[in-house]
């Protein structure tokens, strides 16, 4: 947020020296330690990337490092912590609880037009682009959409948890969530932030489709119906290339996506002509300019290639299956949700900058992924975590 961020980013790292502090004091008392596949790749790659930042102490930082490895740890320590659906609800419970202040407070900023709201004017159609109470409309939007995510998540595991102690969601908390819910479409339709938009389009679409392909093809016939008849309201907010008044000349190829294909061209060009040794070591995280040029981004993968180097990359790329294969391993809507989540997060990072180093929503992401290794629910679902006992 834009208020007190440096704040919220010590919070964040006491709160993730806390938890391992309790993930240490849990494996003295259960003298056991929850490791998987995912777990080894996670440590590998963590020990890679402080290796590089070691050998490349001028070209590291410690803030970007933290910022790219404590998601990936937090994924480890949670679900060292969390050992059952009950507890990952209360999780879940106060992730939405942590968004309510920012996601009302950006929707009122944004519905009175405050003018510190405003991220900036579209110059092809004057329209202004928000980012609420947060800084940059990359970081509103990408929050926003995560949020969804969390409330979906919430509702659906929420229906799983039958045991005596536990509530159904009232009807007070159903509106409750429905409004937060409303207000951060909103707060994402108004930040502009066309991969957010997306990735949110691909969870929904493909967690109906694999729940309910019914509700599939008749929600996606309805949706395209409503989005043809207001095509002259969306059309210039998300599509500013299409619009019928845009400022700036006839439209070329290279401008589509907001010239993202020639960026990324450009970027996998630099770094083929980075030295050998930054070419596997990589540059460090966070870092742009090189002695080839500056790197332009708008993806994730690319810049966990120009940052970690080849083995960087290459130990990234088998994290990610490695987790998708314990996704499935899961059965029946837990399964479909997880690989919707996981879908979605591959979508953005392929079009945007968002989930490497944007440790706002990579943090969280993280965390909401554990819930596909917790023990009591790997057995229910038939995945596997190995136990290590602690001698």
């Amino acid at each position: 947020m834009r208020y007190g961020e440096e704040f919220f980013s010590l919070v964040g790292i006491a709160l993730f020296g806390t938890l391992l502090i309790a993930v240490a004091i849990q494996a003295v008392l259960r003298k056991s330690f929850r490791v998987s596949a995912i777990d080894f790749f996670i440590f590998t790659f963590a020990l890679w990337c402080i290796a590089r930042s070691a050998i490349y102490a001028d070209l590291s930082t410690i803030r970007e490092l933290m910022k790219l490895l404590i998601p990936l740890l937090s994924f480890t320590v949670v679900k060292n912590i969390v050992s059952d659906r009950g507890e990952y609800n209360s999780v879940l419970f106060w992730m939405i609880v942590g968004f309510v202040v920012p996601v009302l407070l950006s929707g009122v900023q944004i519905a009175l037009r405050r003018p510190d709201a405003i991220a900036m004017t579209i110059y092809f159609t004057g329209i202004d682009r928000w980012q609420g109470a947060y800084l940059g409309a990359h970081s509103l939007g990408h929050s926003m959409t995560l949020f969804l995510f969390v409330i979906v998540i919430y509702v659906l595991i929420r229906q799983k948890e039958i045991t005596a102690t536990s509530r159904k969601l009232s009807a007070v908390d159903g509106i409750f969530i429905s409004v937060l819910g409303f207000v951060a479409l909103y707060n994402l339709y108004m930040s502009e932030v066309r991969s957010a938009v997306l990735g949110l389009l691909v969870f929904v679409g493909l967690l109906t489709f694999r729940e309910n392909k019914k509700l599939f093809f008749i929600g996606g016939a309805s949706l395209t119906l409503i989005g043809i008849i207001l095509a002259p309201v969306w059309i210039p907010v998300l599509l500013h290339e299409f619009a019928p008044d845009r400022k700036g000349g006839a439209l070329e190829v290279e401008q589509m996506g907001s010239g993202r294909p020639t960026m990324w061209l450009g970027d996998y060009e630099k770094y083929l002509k980075l030295p050998i040794d930054q070419k596997i070591m990589g540059i460090g995280p966070g870092k742009e300019m090189t002695s080839v040029g500056e790197f332009k981004g708008h993806n994730d993968w690319l810049r966990i290639l120009w940052d970690t180097g080849v083995v960087g990359f290459t130990l990234f790329l088998l994290l990610q299956i490695s987790i998708v294969m314990s996704i499935l391993r899961m059965k029946g809507t837990e399964k479909n949700l997880y690989l919707s989540l996981f879908t979605a997060v591959m979508v953005m990072m392929v079009v945007s900058n968002s989930y490497n180093l944007r440790i706002q929503v990579s943090h969280l992401y993280y965390i909401l992924l554990a819930y596909v290794e917790l023990p009591n629910r790997s057995e229910q679902s038939g995945g596997y975590v190995r136990r290590n006992k602690i001698s």
